[in-house]
């Protein structure tokens, strides 16, 4: 009896899981931090209110949903889950300069490169799976 040594597919290969890894935590971060110090991360804020509440829940609930898309191990769910952070960021960046938010425009290049252009590319390696497969 031969064993055999097929390799399993890979669920994702080690970028996805860094880019996926990294919005859990930098979101997580920010979460905890404007949760615990709110005038650090919203300016003229000086405690939590409705509106940082619904900043802080919409952000724990998109992290929470990449952990359940990776326990799931599911290319679509994490394919949606990452569009939805997506959207979520690059609505909070036309927030930032349509509103003019001086304070915060200083951090809208930080926001770019460590979350939105590693889920870009995250988005077309999944985006090219799901299609692949159906």
């Amino acid at each position: 009896m031969e064993k055999s040594h097929e390799a399993k597919p890979q669920f994702l290969p080690i970028w996805v899981w860094i880019v996926a890894l990294a919005q859990i935590f930098l979101v997580l971060f920010f979460s905890l931090g404007t949760a615990l110090n709110p005038g650090n991360f919203i300016p003229d804020v000086t405690e939590i209110n409705y509106v940082t509440q619904l900043y802080i829940t919409r952000n724990v609930t998109v992290a929470l949903g990449i952990v359940i898309a990776l326990l799931l191990r599911s290319h679509k769910a994490l394919l949606a889950i990452l569009v939805v952070r997506l959207l979520t960021d690059v609505s909070d960046i036309v927030s930032v300069y349509a509103l003019d938010v001086d304070a915060i425009k200083k951090s809208v290049p930080m926001v770019v490169v460590l979350l939105v252009v590693p889920a870009l590319a995250a988005i077309g390696y999944l985006w090219k799976r799901v299609r692949s497969v159906s």
